[in-house]
């Protein structure tokens, strides 16, 4: 009897033993097949620069771009953690910060606020190839407080304009907000089905032999999720974003004015503007997708004033390409092109408007 039981216990060992090892490899396949399947996000990024960039810089702001850690805060959702990564140095508020030398106390009588998002808090470039430093240049009687962080809509700038109008009790002569696009961008670029991700997180909760096997049934039968395609093609949705970006373009106004500053709004240049040049980055871009953000832009626009809401989706139009990749992010001549834009604007509405 004993013997018998030595002999089962040793039997169901060494199977279990086969079926660990088997669920080992499985798990190492499982897990190659995840690398593989993963884009090469940096290789990508180097490959479609401008051919007038320095690809190895940028190779390595990439590197630093991916080190950057975040936190959760209310209304805001994402914010950077403080400390130095490379290019950037981040203060306690998730502000990126700028080089001192640009500050010019004897002559900056007025104050400047800029708000935006990953495009004028200068993502992927020199502190002093971003956006707030090139204006800082070009307006030397303001000193420039550039808020802008990365992910933010419309709605995210105003919540971070009133939590550092709360802490610090500061009041700005002029807030300019470098934003638009952006809001419509992000909602309509949420295509993940979550009936495809709860399938994708069933691989891992499953033992891998388990996995595998159902990978090889989904591969056999093509067993697919069914593709909703984008609800943004639908006039409703583009309708509704629209809608949401002049409220939220009122809301900052009515802000501006409970702080008693001057509020300015420009929509800034993107890809998928009609004519600027995108030739490097064309294999990128989804004709789909331009057709879409078009007709939502041009809703946008209609609302435009351009007293103060400055449209400058046209400022990158011409044979220069001013953007390192498909997110928009500028070059440094973008940078120094939009700034001087900016800045020609701010000028004519002082002699004008503003007296």
């Amino acid at each position: 009897m004993m013997k018998k039981i030595k002999y089962t216990f040793a039997i169901f060992t060494i199977l279990l033993s086969i079926f660990l090892i088997f669920d080992g490899f499985f798990d190492h396949v499982l897990y190659a097949r995840y690398k593989n399947d993963l884009p090469d996000y940096e290789g990508k990024f180097v490959n479609y620069l401008p051919d007038s960039v320095d690809k190895k810089f940028y190779k390595s702001a990439y590197q630093d771009s991916l080190k950057l850690t975040f936190y959760n805060t209310p209304f805001l959702d994402r914010v950077i953690e403080p400390g130095d990564y490379g290019i950037y140095k981040v203060d306690k508020y998730g502000h990126r910060i700028f080089p001192e030398e640009t500050i010019q106390p004897e002559v900056q009588r007025k104050s400047l606020l800029l708000l935006g998002s990953s495009q004028t808090f200068g993502y992927h470039l020199n502190a002093e190839d971003t956006l707030s430093v090139k204006m800082q240049g070009l307006l030397p009687d303001y000193k420039i407080d550039n808020y802008s962080m990365l992910g933010v809509n419309l709605e995210g700038n105003l919540v971070d304009w009133q939590k550092m109008a709360e802490i610090e009790k500061k009041h700005y002569d002029l807030v300019i907000v470098v934003n638009g696009f952006f809001d419509h961008y992000v909602e309509c670029t949420k295509n993940m089905d979550f009936k495809y991700l709860e399938k994708m997180m069933d691989k891992y909760r499953l033992p891998a032999f388990v996995s595998i096997l159902q990978s090889v049934k989904d591969k056999v039968f093509k067993e697919s999720v069914v593709n909703r395609g984008v609800l943004c093609e639908q006039p409703e949705y583009q309708n509704i974003a629209a809608r949401r970006v002049h409220n939220r373009w009122n809301q900052l106004f009515a802000f501006g004015q409970e702080q008693g500053s001057k509020t300015l709004i420009f929509i800034p240049p993107s890809v998928w503007s009609d004519n600027a040049n995108v030739e490097n980055l064309k294999p990128l871009l989804s004709e789909r997708n331009r057709a879409i953000y078009s007709i939502i832009n041009t809703k946008v626009h209609s609302k435009v004033d351009d007293k103060t809401i400055i449209d400058l989706t046209t400022a990158f139009d011409g044979d220069t390409q001013y953007f390192l990749d498909g997110s928009s992010h500028f070059t440094p001549e973008g940078s120094a092109l939009l700034a001087k834009e900016i800045a020609e604007q701010i000028k004519a509405r002082e002699q004008d408007t503003f007296n």
